[in-house]
């Protein structure tokens, strides 16, 4: 359901010549996004809650009437707080119940303060870039790798289409995208976005080539922090392709990046990672997520995601949370969380929820909190 949700209900209509309300929060998120989710919220199945002023914004969307939002929200850190407590009241009179996806420590503390749950969520792999280097034991493999495909003449390139559109590199890519998602039709929304040449908003396009000249990866990179930082969002790479050719592509991005003053590039959050069920207040949620982490393989492996991300022996894992009205079960917690996920294919689709749900009343069963 698509509503068209401002703060203030006397607000006048959108008219010729006035921006969208996407384009307003892509305003907003461009002044203040501090967090790498901010940009991923942005599409126009969203909703967009605008704090008093438009001194912050949260898109989000409906599932029933729980309203589920990506990151923290985008505002002065100043203003945080109260943004928060906006949007709360914004949601109480509309009768949602919030779900907060993948927020920081911060907003988790803030909104546990007010009896919200809140649960580990998943760790985002963080390289500080001014000191992320390829030395060392753990990072040996991804070494080799790296220099391996060097050696063969394996090149990095940027595509700027903001500068100019070149139709046959994106009837290239195009090809290549299709390649990669050919078998894999389990292909989740909302918190993934899209290559979007039309309408960049800042993001950084790069590619690589071997030595012929053939093409090997696609990756783009979202802004944030006023583009001291970049986090990744799309990759696709030859199926044929050499061994160790995204990783290659990332560090290789990553030096650019660097050479170009960047402070920090995220991987992006593993999702369901880093959740301990030892300890003595797990939360049944929790028990669930862990359950579906280490149990789901098919078409989406949250476990080799994680392990992908690994790879890499990132700097800084970013813990994130999931805090949600405590009235919301667990039942439907799970369905919230896939239905606004979705994926292109239906009968995949159909086994992506069953296992989330039957994980949930698993756990409900079995579960002792």
């Amino acid at each position: 359901m698509k509503e068209n949700n401002r703060c203030h209900e006397s607000a006048p209509p959108n008219t010729a010549g006035q921006l969208s309300d996407m384009e307003r929060a892509a305003k907003i998120i461009c002044a203040y996004g501090e967090d790498s989710q901010h940009l991923l919220s942005l599409n126009a199945e969203n909703n967009y809650f605008f704090a008093a002023g438009e001194r912050g914004v949260i898109p989000y969307c409906l599932e029933g009437r729980r309203a589920m939002s990506q990151g923290d929200p985008a505002c002065p850190p100043e203003d945080l707080e109260a943004v928060l407590r906006e949007y709360l009241d914004f949601c109480k009179s509309r009768g949602y119940r919030p779900v907060f996806n993948s927020v920081s420590g911060k907003v988790g503390d803030l909104l546990n303060s007010r009896d919200f749950c809140i649960l580990k969520y998943g760790e985002e792999a963080i390289l500080k870039l001014p000191d992320y280097t390829l030395a060392g034991g753990k990072r040996g493999a991804l070494r080799r790798n790296v220099a391996k495909l060097d050696r063969a003449g394996v090149v990095l390139e940027e595509y700027c289409p903001q500068k100019a559109r070149n139709s046959l590199l994106e009837k290239e890519i195009s090809d290549l995208e299709e390649q990669w998602f050919a078998g894999k039709k389990l292909q989740l929304k909302y918190s993934i976005g899209g290559l979007e040449f039309e309408k960049p908003r800042g993001r950084r396009y790069f590619i690589t080539r071997d030595a012929e000249g053939k093409l090997l990866t696609v990756l783009s990179f979202l802004p944030y922090c006023r583009k001291t930082a970049w986090c990744l969002d799309v990759m696709y790479r030859r199926m044929d392709g050499p061994t160790g050719e995204m990783e290659h592509a990332i560090i290789s991005a990553c030096r650019k990046m660097r050479e170009d003053g960047a402070e920090e590039v995220s991987l992006n959050i593993a999702p369901l990672a880093g959740i301990d069920i030892t300890k003595p207040d797990t939360k049944k949620a929790e028990r669930m997520m862990y359950e579906i982490f280490n149990h789901m393989d098919f078409e989406y492996d949250f476990k080799n995601l994680y392990r992908f991300k690994s790879k890499f022996d990132p700097s800084v894992w970013r813990p994130r949370y999931l805090v949600y009205d405590r009235r919301i079960t667990l039942v439907r917690l799970a369905t919230t969380i896939t239905n606004t996920k979705g994926a292109a294919d239906p009968v995949l689709y159909r086994k992506y929820k069953k296992f989330f749900i039957t994980s949930a009343l698993k756990v409900g069963r079995d579960g002792n909190s």
